[in-house]
């Protein structure tokens, strides 16, 4: 295997380009630097590269409302083949409803759970990904700045949070076809970390 890869590189020049463009105001290096810190992840459990490239690009599609969905879909088919498109729609958070309108984020997540419960292995690996950084950036950022951080940046409260963690793991644990436990004992390590920063920062208001 090779330092460089072209497709790895391809892939962070499409999320520059497309997951850059739908950034919030004022959400600074944070939001772009995502898709790339679930590669790393990704590349740390030795994931091949169409599930790195995947998880790249499956933030692209997980920010942009179903309009977009059509043109974003061509664009990753004919630059990353079908198989890589696949992988990163079964790893894509059901954010936004047919309208482009932000779901509820209880009915979003349950929904979610069903997916796991289902998704293809490689796309479990994204997933798994992305809740290790955003745990352990969430859990950070709770040190730094306290449980009004979490209230700043996020739709769910602590009791949501919790109960996110719990559920996810529970579903996880049941997929005997999912190869990569071991992202799953980092998960939930991570996940009894950050509860335990929310409990004491609750506490402490």
């Amino acid at each position: 295997m090779h330092g460089y890869s072209d497709r790895i590189n391809h892939a962070f020049a499409f999320a520059a380009k497309y997951h850059g463009a739908v950034a919030p105001a004022g959400s600074g290096m944070d939001y772009l630097a995502h898709p790339a810190n679930v590669a790393i992840v990704l590349t740390r459990y030795g994931c091949e590269q169409v599930t790195i490239v995947a998880g790249i690009v499956h933030h692209v599609l997980e920010e942009s409302t179903p309009d977009d969905w059509p043109t974003l879909e061509q664009k990753i088919s004919e630059k990353f083949g079908p198989v890589t498109l696949a992988i990163a729609k079964d790893a894509v958070e059901p954010k936004y409803d047919r309208r482009g309108g932000e779901r509820p984020w209880q009915a979003c997540r349950q929904d979610y759970l069903t997916q796991l419960a289902n998704a293809e292995p490689r796309a479990l690996d994204i997933c798994v990904a992305d809740e290790i950084h955003g745990c352990g950036s969430t859990a950070t950022a709770l040190r730094r700045l306290g449980v009004e951080y979490l209230r700043a940046v996020s739709r769910a409260g602590s009791e949501q949070t919790i109960w996110w963690y719990r559920s996810m793991l529970e579903i996880l644990e049941r997929r005997p076809d999912w190869p990569r436990k071991d992202m799953l004992s980092e998960l939930r390590i991570m996940s009894a970390d950050l509860v335990r920063s929310l409990r004491r920062s609750e506490g402490e208001l």
